[in-house]
């Protein structure tokens, strides 16, 4: 697959699309009106399908928020969270639904005093962000909201948790909310669990074969993917399975009432195979599978590979020849289907997406395409951007100054007789 050529092949067929595509109106809506843009571009790989994509504009720095989250996140009914400043200079936390916006948490709350950009959001509608707390010692917590009140996960303070270690949440459907952390003077690392009760500890480097872990994520069978670094230092990506309820015993209060379970690790990649070699955060999907990026050898130097893959093995989702100066960390949906962003060598950014199961992404949308009236300087996607109904959440920069969050609607071909739930009504309109 030529990646360079993808990208000019978009180029050329979304300029042309630019100029005489009918645009779709605009949704009537008082606060929140959706600027909606639409362009053609060829899937290629020996494919003749087409792709459609459409754009949705969420909020942005013209509704007086600014400084938003770099990795907004979106749940299979469409609904957006994210990290964003008010006019007055209060942070808050957003959810997005159906063209309303609303505000989950805020620094107007005496409990935070920073909110990290780490939101995430599950199909239910339960926001989970991380905070940094004005308490003292460094602290932090992970904490739930559906709107109506916020649950505490975990409060680095009362569960003898080094604040700053305290590592993005993941959070799955049942409400379980996943992440890494250190106990208090750095004694252990941990990957721990929780829904607003005890924490349960899945895995400790005091006995297990680690002695460190990255960033986690879950899915809706608990089953938890993590970049972990092994006592031989090797780094590779691992799934952890828990153990029945019924097997969790309690540990001592000096670990602060956390729960453990006894868990089975599976090793998907590391780096004893010396064709990889240093591994971006993963995420896990519903259907048990993995992606991450990871540094490959190429020729004298090293590429960035995007893969995904479990237990049987992994498939190349880009091509480690074409160089980037940075790669952010892949989205998964429950199909396979991948997105991601980039940083080329020259400081262009974009957003490709893989929905054939091999290694040929797509950029729908890069620097100096045009984007609600104006042209794209900066993009950037997250973890926990691309739904099962092909709808992805995404930070902007444009050269009229406006910033802001949107959606992309992916409208393939081979999509076009599934259920398509969520937000399709709004974007159609």
């Amino acid at each position: 697959m030529k990646l360079l050529k993808a990208i000019s092949d978009c180029r050329s067929v979304s300029g042309k699309e630019e100029t005489r595509t009918e645009r779709i109106p605009r949704h009537a809506v008082a606060r929140f009106a959706s600027l909606v843009a639409i362009f053609v571009l060829s899937m290629f790989n020996g494919a003749s399908a087409q792709t459609r994509v459409s754009f949705v504009n969420v909020a942005d720095s013209t509704q007086g928020l600014s400084d938003f989250s770099q990795f907004p996140a979106i749940n299979n009914r469409g609904a957006a969270s994210f990290v964003a400043t008010q006019n007055g200079g209060e942070q808050g936390v957003f959810k997005w639904e159906r063209h309303s916006l609303k505000t989950i948490a805020s620094t107007t709350d005496a409990r935070f005093s920073f909110f990290t950009d780490d939101v995430v959001i599950n199909s239910t509608g339960v926001v989970g962000f991380r905070a940094l707390l004005p308490i003292g010692g460094r602290a932090a917590g992970i904490f739930t909201s559906d709107g109506s009140g916020i649950k505490t996960i975990v409060n680095s303070k009362d569960q003898g948790l080094a604040g700053q270690t305290i590592g993005e949440p993941s959070i799955n459907d049942a409400g379980t909310v996943a992440f890494q952390a250190s106990r208090n003077g750095l004694r252990s690392s941990v990957i721990l669990t929780g829904d607003g009760g005890p924490l349960t500890t899945v895995l400790d480097t005091v006995n297990s074969n680690f002695i460190d872990f990255g960033a986690v994520a879950i899915n809706s069978d608990g089953e938890i993917v993590f970049r972990g670094i092994l006592k031989g230092r090797q780094e590779g990506v691992f799934v952890v399975r828990k153990a029945l309820t019924s097997q969790v015993r309690n540990e001592t209060a000096e670990n602060g009432n956390v729960a453990t379970a006894a868990a089975s690790v599976i090793d998907i990649v590391d780096s004893i195979n010396q064709n990889f070699f240093g591994f971006g955060d993963p995420v896990i999907n519903n259907a048990h599978i993995v992606a991450a990026f990871t540094s490959v050898p190429v020729g004298v130097g090293t590429g960035v590979e995007v893969f995904s893959g479990d237990a049987r093995g992994i498939t190349a989702r880009s091509d480690p020849n074409v160089s980037f100066a940075e790669l952010e960390h892949p989205s998964l949906n429950k199909s396979g289907a991948l997105a991601f962003s980039s940083l080329g060598n020259d400081g262009s950014q974009a957003i490709w997406v893989e929905l054939t199961g091999g290694a040929s992404p797509v950029a729908i949308l890069q620097s100096g395409d045009a984007l609600f009236g104006s042209r794209v300087t900066v993009v950037s996607v997250g973890r926990f951007a691309f739904n099962d109904h092909l709808h992805l959440a995404f930070q902007y920069e444009l050269e009229n100054g406006v910033t802001g969050i949107a959606v992309a609607s992916i409208h393939n071909r081979d999509e076009a007789n599934q259920d398509n739930s969520g937000d399709d009504e709004d974007r159609e309109q």
